[in-house]
Order: C-alpha cells, then structure tokens, then sequence
C-alpha cells in the first residue's frame, strides 16, 4: 500500500446525484488515485459558487491536498446552480439542507468510501456545514466552518447592529444576480443545456428583495443560525476565524456556546482562506484539514484534540490590516479567555472635544469596509474632527486587549429615528491613530435586536452594545480612543433623515476586555504555510481599484474589480469578472443615500460564448426603491432581459 502523502486525485466533474424530487445535484468527487487501496472518508463542501468555473482553482488546491492524504472530495454544486438543476429560490433554505443529507446517504453508498464524513468550508460552505449538522445525519462524523455565523441576521452581509448594510448591499448581491444567471457548463451537462439556462433564468427570484423585508431578527433570520440552538450541534466542530473577518462575532460565539468537542483559530486575516491570509502571517490550514479529518473520520492519532481550545494571533503592532501584522499566537484554554479582566473607562474621565454630533454623513470614510480584508484603513482624525471623541491620558503601562469591547452609553436623539456608531482607536504618540475595531447600534433597538421598539425624540435612552471581537495590545505612552457618531459610512446605511445626536457623558462607559500583565504569555510557534497545491488554471488578469471622494456636498466611494482565468485542461474555457459599484451620500441628507453595482461576467471556449450582465439600484428616504436588470446573451445574441422594480417600507432600518 501506498504512504497517503504519495496519492494523486483523480477528478470527475460529471457525477450527477438525483433527489427525491427528480433534481438533479451536480457533484465533482476528487478521488485519491490509489488503485487496490481505499476506500477513503469523505469531505463535502457545498457552495452555490460554480465548482467548474468560478472555484475550480481554489477547489483542486484544496482537494488534490486531502486526496493526497487519503480523502475522498465531494464538492457539490447548489441545487439551480453550476450544473445542478432545480432553481435556487433564497440562501441557506431547508431545501438545500434536505439536498445535503441526501447527498451524504449517496457517498455513504459508494464503494470508494467508508461511510465516514465531514463537511467543510469558507462563508457559505461553512454557514452549509453548520446548518446540517444541526440536522444530525448519522454519516457526519466532523465539520470545519471557516468565517461562517452563528446569527444571521446580527453577523451577515444584510443587517449590522440592526441597521442595512450599505457598501455590502453592492458587493456580494450584485455577484450573486449574474452568477445565479449562468447556464450549466454544456461540456458538464450535456444536451439541454440551453433550455436549463432559460427555465433557470425564468424562474430564479431575485434574493435582495427578500432580505429588505425582513427588518428584524425574525423567524426568517433564526433558521439556519446556531444561535437558536446551539445544542443542535454535537458534531466535532473546527473553526476557523480573522480579526479582521466580518464573521469574527460568530466564530468566537460558536467556541463560546457549543457543546459539542470544539476548537478555533482565529488569524490575522480578513476573509481569505488562512493560507493566503491577509494581512499575514498565513497558517497552513490544509494540514490543519487533513490532521481534524484524519482523526475524526478515520481515528488517526495525530494529536488534533491536543491543540489548544482557541489559538489566538494575538496583535502586538500597528498597522493591524497591511502586510505582515506584528504579533505572535498563543494558546487560550476557554473563550472567553479565563483571566479576562473586563476594564471599565468612564467617559466623563477622558478627554472629550464634545457630546453632540450631526454629521457629516461621511464619517466612518477612513476605513471604508465591514469586512477589512484588502481595503487598508487610514488614519482617522478627519473622522474623529466629526465625531464625539474620548481620548484616555497616554498610557503608563501597556494594555492588552482581547475579546469584544462594548459601550454603555446614555443618549438622545431629536428625531423619531437614529444609528450610533463607535470606533474604538489607539493614537500613537505623533497623533496618528489606528482602527482597533468598530460597532453600531440601530437606536429601534435599544435591548435586543429582535425586539424592536419605537424611538422618542429627545428621551434619553441608555443602550449597550457590542464592538467587534478584537486583539490589540496598546503600547507604554499611546492612549486608547472612543469615536462616537450618527455615522458609519459606507458600512452602515444611514437613517432616512438627518437627526442630532447629543451624550450625557456622565453616565457612559467604555468596557474593555483585557488580560492580566501578570499572565504568564506561553507563545506558540507557528510557521507560514508553504505554497499550495497548483491548480490547472491560468490566470490571466487579477486587479481591483478602490476610491474614496469626500466632496463639498456629496461623498462617493468605488470600487472596481475585474479578473479572468483560463483552464487550457478543459478546450480553454475563460471565465472572467467586471464587478463595478458605487455607494453616495450627501454629506447633509442621509435620505440622499444610494448604492448601485454593475456585475458583467463571461463564460466562453472556442466556438461558445454567453455574458450575464446585472445591474441593481438602491435608494430613498422613507422607503426603499429597488431596481434590478439582467441581461443574457449567447454567442453575442440576447437571449433573456428582465427588469425588477419593487419599493420596500423601512420600517426598522
């Protein structure tokens, strides 16, 4: 028998699993090459992002290193995407579940494998790993959720601190309008490829419609959430977190909460797989995979379970989001760490430049992104010139932060609506300032973020919430600073009108998580992960701009991403992206608010060429006016147009 470190994959990207109802779930099965040897434990991940263009490179990566180890790979294409028929009506539905357990009876079935397996991956696939192990199938045996949540309607791209997302409304959405429009690969499907792609076109809905209806952590938002049962999990959980991740809540909420054997590692990085992270270091999670895997589906004894509850990076240095982050990882028995230490600043005790605020509507522009990944941040004194600040005397001895920070603050507003927004910010000794993290509240939600409530004008209400989980240690002779807003733009989407903002700073505070000087600091060494298995992909083009105009009277910010890659294995089929968006606001109406994204993306082979081009458009005060257009074309010839105009109340956001 073969060393598992010798196996090649053997890929077949036409393998097609019917369900019950006659749909038929495409799947690609990365199978290690090891004829007289087998069968294997299997790793699913399920994804709507197509397995045979758009992730084909980040797919062989990941499985041709765990078939080399001795896994089976089993990549499934979401029911009504990739070449999977069926229509995909919403995220993370029932059906899609259901679909999962169907697909995990087939594998158990198949002679290549043992019957043993886990689920896997990064955002939806974690979010998909999750949510059917709150199901409890009997052949799943461990999962890895990588920045997935535990709430989808507090820790997602619709809804933070229970206002709209704005500059996210343009990002993910519009990818989604013209990815859900691709037709099946015909070189995977087969014959009927064309008349799929239409009744697919016809009859998938367009999902933003959906998510501005749902104002409220309501019954839509708790399926699929662990947080409405996190006991729901007894499946040995890995999970795999970035401080600068959106998701970093529900990676530290999931180790805080299940019961199930649990362990976490949470990086320097935003939302990227751990070895490309960025900002670095990087972390081999490949081996990471295979050793969590190895022992839970098969009974490897490699030691995965001795590794520590949470290994934490844990940030020593400015800047927390370029290049290679000054820090170090460390080992943390319990989240939250057992010796935090929760530090209690009042407000009225630092220095303060004042306690009303009435905009500009811009601030919060310095660092533009909820997820902070690749997006550098600035430095902020023009925001904070803008903003209600509290600055601490300039520290005698250093500070440690790790946790979730939170603010306690004691306000009114002079309108029936209002956002309170905080960055929480180390000034160096030249003045300059770095983001820690950030956090905002909807003021319709002074308690909880299912019960919404009507707001008073001028009633001073007192309301605590949450920053984002965050590692920083501030160094001897810095101060820790407090920025308090009406605003965080682009991030947040602003009330339908202008309001002021006024503190009693008597009765606020500035609650810090910290850990002991004292704390015997055991550091762990962990080296960069090497390079990654190399996919039969070029690529050709990879590049993204981003812009930032604070104007006299209106602010714009913009970015444009465009890329394409060619698999020469596969007759040179390119797939290329043209993602543009643009979010404004006048910087005295935050009625004025608007977000509009163009997503044009290309599937073509010599002799076949389609295009889906989407557009989508959001804007108003009181309400919301949405307007979406697609466009479909085949070997230069439109084949499908629709265009979609709905207006949604705001009646919490």
């Amino acid at each position: 028998m073969k060393s598992p470190d010798e196996y090649p994959v053997r890929v077949d990207r036409r393998v097609f699993v019917e369900m019950e109802d006659g749909v038929r779930i495409a799947v690609t099965t990365y199978l290690p090459d090891a004829a007289g040897d087998g069968p294997f434990p299997a790793i699913v991940e399920s994804l709507p992002y197509r397995k045979d263009d758009d992730c084909t490179a980040r797919d062989f990566s990941t499985y041709s290193y765990l078939a080399s180890k001795g896994f089976a790979g089993i990549r499934i294409d979401v029911r009504g995407t990739g070449a999977s028929t069926g229509i995909i009506d919403d995220e993370y539905l029932a059906i899609e579940q259901a679909d999962n357990l169907e697909v995990l009876m087939w594998a158990e079935e198949q002679d290549w494998c043992t019957g043993d397996i886990g689920m896997w991956g990064i955002s939806w696939g974690g979010f998909s790993a999750l949510q059917t192990a709150m199901l409890r199938p009997s052949q799943l045996k461990a999962i890895v959720a990588m920045h997935a949540t535990h709430d989808r309607f507090a820790c997602d791209v619709h809804y933070t601190g229970g206002s709209l997302h704005a500059a996210e409304q343009v990002d993910w959405p519009p990818s989604m309008i013209t990815t859900n429009a691709l037709p099946p690969d015909p070189d995977i499907f087969g014959d009927g490829w064309k008349d799929e792609w239409l009744r697919r076109l016809d009859a998938t809905p367009q999902w933003p419609l959906q998510w501005l209806r749902h104002q409220e952590r309501d019954s839509y938002w708790l399926h699929g959430s662990p947080c409405a049962d996190y006991s729901s999990i007894a499946t040995p959980t890995l999970l795999i977190g970035g401080w600068l991740d959106g998701y970093i809540d529900g990676m530290l909420a999931l180790a805080e909460n299940l019961e199930c054997p649990t362990k976490a590692v949470i990086g320097p990085w935003g939302h990227y797989r751990p070895s490309t992270g960025e900002p670095g270091p990087t972390y081999d999670h490949y081996e990471l995979l295979a050793r969590w895997f190895g022992h839970h589906l098969r009974g490897d004894d490699n030691g995965v379970m001795d590794i520590p509850t949470v290994t934490a990076f844990i940030r020593t240095g400015v800047p927390y989001d370029a290049g290679v982050v000054t820090g170090y990882w460390r080992e943390e028995p319990a989240w939250p760490p057992l010796d935090a230490v929760e530090l209690s600043l009042p407000l009225e005790d630092m220095h303060s430049n004042q306690t009303e605020w009435s905009g500009p509507q811009w601030v919060g522009a310095h660092a533009p992104a909820w997820d902070r990944s690749g997006i550098t941040s600035g430095d902020s004194n023009r925001d904070d010139e803008h903003s209600i600040t509290f600055t601490s005397r300039p520290l005698e001895e250093s500070l440690e932060i790790l946790g979730t920070p939170e603010v306690d603050l004691t306000l009114a507003t002079d309108q029936a609506v209002g956002l309170v927004a905080a960055r929480l910010l180390i000034v160096e000794t030249d003045g300059s300032t770095h983001l820690i993290c950030r956090g905002n509240r909807n003021l319709a939600f002074p308690e909880s973020l299912s019960d919404p409530r009507p707001l008073h004008p001028n009633e001073k209400v007192r309301v605590r919430f949450p920053l984002l989980a965050t590692s920083a240690v501030v160094p001897v002779g810095a101060s820790v600073r407090l920025a308090i807003s009406g605003a965080d733009f682009p991030v947040v989407w602003p009330p339908p009108r202008k309001f002021r903002l006024e503190l009693e700073p008597t009765s606020c505070f500035l609650h810090l998580p910290t850990i002991p000087l004292s704390r015997v600091r055991s550091r762990l060494v962990i080296p960069p992960a090497p390079p990654a298995p190399v996919a039969p992909v070029e690529s050709v083009r990879d590049d993204a701009s981003w812009s930032v105009d604070i104007g006299k009277q209106r602010s714009t910010f913009k970015r444009h991403i465009e890329s394409e890659e060619i698999q020469a294995g596969r007759n040179d089929l390119t797939y290329s992206v043209d993602q543009q968006w643009e979010v404004a606001v006048d910087n005295d109406d935050p009625g004025s608010t608007m977000v509009h994204a163009r997503s044009f993306l290309t599937l073509s082979r010599p002799g076949w060429h389609v295009t889906t081009e989407g557009t989508i458009d959001i804007r108003g005060a009181d309400a919301l006016r949405v307007v979406i257009e697609l466009v479909a074309t085949h070997d230069g010839e439109e084949v499908w147009s629709r265009r979609w105009e709905d207006t949604v109340a705001r009646e919490w956001v």
